[in-house]
C-alpha cells in the first residue's frame, strides 16, 4: 500500500479528482471468470465489468516493457488487464512469432501466469496487421494460429488460468467475410479446451469497421464467446464514433486498442476526442447501452507520442508529452485508469455525450454528421457499382455477387488472375486509383495507364484521416476545422466523399414542432448547388423540405444545397486553401434563397438524408426556428393541405400516383407525364428494398413486409416522394 501511495503522490498535483467508479479497484479476485450476458461483459455473477489497462508495445520490440514488475506497475496505476501485442510476421527488432514460435509461446505462458498471480486479466493477441509482412489476411497463417491458440488454451485449461481473453486477429485488412471464416475455424480450437472462453474477433480495416458483423454475423453457436474489437486513434478517427455508438447497441464490443494521438503514433494529443470515446465506454444509457472495456496503446518506451514512457520503463520516466494547454499525456492516462472522466476547464470537454442531434441547434450544438444511426460509414452500399452486392429481401447486404452481367469486379479480377493476392490495397482520389499494391496486375487502365476505380473494388487504405475514404461503400466524413467561425476546432465533421443515391439515417430530438430554416458552415471545397441541390430530408411522412413562400407545399422544394463559398470567415484564408476557408450560408434550392425543414411533433424521431450528387464540403448544419407549424401541412394531416393522394399536377413531371395505397404488396406507379424515371422503395431503416426504371407507369410487384415505406421517384425534372403503406 505504501508503494502505491508513493506512486500516486508523484502525479497527484496534476490530477483532477475523479468520480467514483463501480469498477475502480476491482480485478479477478472480485469478478472471477468473465462471461457475456447479452452484449455485456460480466463477472461470474452476471454483473457488468469494465476492464481497463494498457496494450504492450509490440513484443518483438526491444523497448516493449514486459514482466511481472511491469504488470505490477500497471496495476498500481489502476489497470486490471494487460494486453500482450504479439506481431506474427515482422522481421524488425529480432523477428516475431513466425521466426521464433517457441520463444513467444514461452513468453506468453509466463505472462499469463504472472498476471494471474496479480489477479489481473490478460489478453493474448495475434497481431495480423499489414504493417508487417502479412497481406492483412489472417488466413495466411491460419495453421500457425490454430497451433498457437490450441497450445495456449490447453496450457490455461490445465493450469486453471481462466483470466485470459483471446484476441485472435488484430487489425486485419482483408474484408469481413475472410475474417469471419478465419474466426469460425480458430474459435473451436480454443473452446475445445475452454468452452466458455471470451474470444475477441478483430474487425476489418485495422479493426475500424465495427458495424460489419451486424450485416454478416458470426455463427450463432459462438454467441456466448465472441466480442468484436474496435480500434480508435483520437486525432484520426473521430468520425468513426458514430459507428462505435451504434455498435454498442447491437454487438458485444471491446476497444482492445486506442490512442489519444494520431494513428501513426505522432501527436498532437487530442484530449476532447479521447474524452468522448471514454465517456461512451463508461456510461450505460440509451445512447450507449453497455459499459465497454478498453486497452490504451502503448505501454512502451519508444520515443513517440503514444508511448507511456520515454527511454526507460519506470515511474521516473513517464512521458512528458503535452497537449497545447500543457496537460501531460501520461498523467491524463493515469486519470482514466483511476475512474470516469469528469468536467474539466474550460468546458465543454467532457461527457457523457449524446449521439442525438437536437432541433433546433444552439450555437454550441451544430448538426453532427457523425451522430448517425445506420447508414453512413460502411453501411450505405449505394455506389455506382451497387448491383455487385448480394442483398436479401429486406435490403440487408449479404456479400458480393459474381453472377450475371453486374459482377463484383474485385472477385472477377481474382478469378481471372488479374491480381495474385487475396488482399491488395489501393488508394482512390477523385474516382481514380492513385496508389496500389504491387500485386495488382489488372487489364483495366485509365488513359494514364493506371487501374481505374471500377477495376479495383477492393480494400482501401483506411488508416488515419487522409486514407479513410471508402468511395465504394458509403458517405465518408472528414474533420471540419470551421476556421474563422465561433465553432472553430470544436470536433465537427463535414461531408467528404458522397456519391449519388447514398444516404444516412439519424434519430433527432425535436424541442418544438414547426418550420426550421436550414443554414450551414460550408467549405470552399463545396462546388455549389447543382440545379435545385444535392440533399433531401425524408422520413416515413415523406419530404420534410419546404419553401418560405408556401410552407405547406410538400413538393415546392425536394432538395437543397448551398451557394459557393467565396469569402472566408477567416480573413487570412483563401479559397485556394479550401479546408481552411469556411463560411456560414443559407440553404438554397433553385430560385428559393431560403429552405425550411418541417417537424410535426416534439421528441425523438427518425429522418433520412439522401444525396443526389456530390455534397462534399458541406459542414455542420444549423436548424434555426422559423415559424409555428401550419396545422394543414401534409406532414400533420395527410391530404388536408393540398391534393388528394395520387393526384397529378400536369405542370410537374415529378408528380406521381400510387394505386392501391395501402397495398398488400403489388402497386402501380403512374407518372404525371410519359417520361423515364428511376423508382426506389425505401424502408424505415433507409435501405432500398426495391428499385427499377419505368417510363410513364409500371406495376411493381415486390414481396414487402408490413410497414411504412418511402417511394422515391427521380426524373430529369427533379425528385419527388410519397409514403407507401403495406398491410
Amino acid at each position: 500500500m505504501g508503494k502505491k501511495l508513493l506512486l500516486a503522490a508523484t502525479v497527484s498535483m496534476a490530477l483532477v479528482a475523479n468520480a467514483e467508479s463501480p469498477y475502480q479497484g476491482k480485478n479477478y479476485l472480485d469478478w472471477g471468470k468473465l462471461k457475456l450476458v447479452g452484449n455485456q461483459l460480466s463477472d461470474q455473477k452476471g454483473d457488468p465489468v469494465q476492464l481497463k489497462g494498457w496494450s504492450t508495445y509490440s513484443l518483438n520490440y526491444k523497448g516493449s516493457c514486459t514482466g511481472e514488475g511491469q504488470w505490477n506497475l500497471m496495476q498500481q496505476y489502476g489497470a486490471n488487464v494487460v494486453r500482450l501485442a504479439m506481431p506474427i510476421d515482422d522481421p524488425k527488432d529480432g523477428g516475431s512469432y513466425i521466426a521464433k514460435p517457441d520463444y513467444f509461446k514461452d513468453l506468453i505462458k509466463q505472462s499469463i501466469a504472472e498476471t494471474k498471480a496479480l489477479n489481473m486479466y490478460c489478453i493474448v493477441d495475434w497481431h495480423t496487421t499489414p504493417d508487417s509482412l502479412l497481406s492483412g489476411d489472417p488466413n495466411d497463417y491460419i495453421a500457425e494460429s490454430k497451433d498457437f491458440f490450441g497450445e495456449i488454451s490447453k496450457y490455461c485449461a490445465d493450469n486453471g488460468y481462466d483470466n485470459v481473453l483471446y484476441e485472435i486477429c488484430n487489425e486485419s485488412t482483408c474484408g469481413w467475410p475472410n475474417i469471419k471464416s478465419y474466426a469460425e475455424e480458430v474459435i473451436p480450437v480454443i473452446t475445445a479446451n475452454q468452452p466458455d472462453a471470451i474470444v475477441i474477433v478483430g474487425t476489418d480495416q485495422w479493426s475500424q469497421k465495427i458495424v460489419e458483423p451486424m450485416v454478416m454475423p458470426m455463427d450463432s453457436s459462438y454467441k456466448k464467446n465472441v466480442m468484436y474489437s474496435f480500434h480508435y486513434d483520437a486525432c484520426s478517427h473521430y468520425a468513426l464514433l458514430g459507428d462505435f455508438r451504434y455498435a454498442q447497441k447491437h454487438l458485444p464490443v471491446f476497444v482492445s486498442e486506442w490512442s489519444a494521438v494520431h494513428f501513426n503514433g505522432d501527436g498532437p494529443f487530442c484530449r476532447q476526442n479521447s474524452d468522448e470515446l471514454i465517456s461512451n465506454c463508461d456510461n450505460i444509457s440509451a445512447v450507449a447501452p453497455q459499459v465497454v472495456s478498453w486497452c490504451i496503446w502503448n505501454w512502451g518506451s519508444k520515443n513517440e507520442a503514444s508511448s507511456f514512457f520515454t527511454y526507460k520503463c519506470s515511474p521516473g520516466n513517464l512521458s512528458n508529452y503535452m497537449d497545447e494547454s500543457g496537460r501531460k499525456y501520461s498523467y491524463y492516462v493515469i486519470e482514466l485508469m483511476s475512474g470516469p472522466i469528469i468536467c474539466c476547464t474550460p468546458p465543454p470537454c467532457c461527457g457523457p455525450w449524446s449521439n442525438l442531434n437536437t432541433i433546433p441547434s444552439t450555437e454550441s450544438n451544430l448538426w453532427r454528421w457523425d451522430y448517425y444511426d445506420l447508414g453512413g460509414e460502411g453501411m450505405t452500399y449505394h455506389d455506382v457499382n451497387k448491383d455487385a452486392w448480394k442483398i436479401d429481401e429486406n435490403g440487408v447486404v449479404l456479400g458480393y455477387r459474381n453472377d450475371g452481367e453486374e459482377v463484383d469486379v474485385f472477385s472477377l479480377a481474382r478469378k481471372m488472375m488479374w491480381i495474385d493476392n487475396n488482399c491488395p490495397w489501393s488508394t482512390v482520389e477523385d474516382g481514380r486509383v492513385v496508389s496500389f499494391d504491387s500485386t495488382i496486375a489488372t487489364m483495366w487502365k485509365d488513359e494514364k495507364g493506371k487501374p481505374t476505380y471500377k477495376s479495383l473494388n477492393a480494400g482501401r487504405n483506411y488508416s488515419g484521416t487522409e486514407g479513410s475514404a471508402r468511395p465504394e461503400e458509403g458517405v465518408d466524413l472528414n474533420y471540419a476545422n470551421c476556421n474563422g467561425t465561433i465553432f472553430e476546432n470544436k470536433g465537427y465533421n463535414s461531408l467528404y466523399l458522397v456519391e449519388d443515391d447514398e444516404w444516412i439515417n439519424y434519430t433527432v430530438k425535436v424541442e418544438k414542432p414547426g418550420y426550421y430554416k436550414i443554414k450551414g458552415i460550408i467549405s470552399s471545397e463545396y462546388k455549389a448547388a447543382s440545379k435545385n441541390g444535392e440533399i433531401s430530408i425524408l422520413s416515413s411522412h415523406g419530404n420534410h423540405l419546404r419553401s418560405t413562400s408556401s410552407p405547406r407545399d410538400e413538393d415546392a422544394v425536394t432538395t437543397f444545397g448551398f451557394p459557393k463559398t467565396t469569402i472566408c470567415a477567416d480573413p487570412t484564408a483563401t479559397d485556394s486553401t479550401y479546408w481552411n476557408c469556411w463560411a456560414e450560408s443559407d440553404a438554397i434550392s433553385g430560385d428559393n434563397k431560403e429552405v425550411l425543414c418541417v417537424f410535426d411533433k416534439a421528441g425523438e424521431q427518425s429522418i433520412t438524408f439522401r444525396f443526389h450528387g456530390d455534397a462534399a464540403g458541406v459542414g455542420p448544419l444549423i436548424f434555426e426556428f422559423y415559424k409555428e407549424l401550419d396545422p394543414e401541412d401534409p406532414i400533420t394531416c395527410g391530404d388536408c393541405g393540398g391534393d388528394l393522394p395520387g393526384a397529378v399536377d400536369d405542370v410537374d413531371a415529378t408528380k406521381f400516383s400510387i394505386n392501391p395505397n395501402p397495398t398488400s404488396g403489388e402497386f402501380t406507379l403512374t407518372l404525371a407525364d410519359n417520361v423515364e424515371a428511376s423508382v426506389e422503395v425505401v424502408n424505415m431503416a433507409g435501405q432500398v428494398v426495391a428499385s427499377q426504371k419505368i417510363v410513364g407507369s409500371a406495376t411493381i410487384n415486390k414481396s414487402l413486409t408490413a410497414g411504412v415505406y418511402t417511394v422515391v421517384v427521380k426524373t430529369n425534372a427533379g425528385v419527388s416522394t410519397q409514403k407507401l403503406v403495406v398491410k
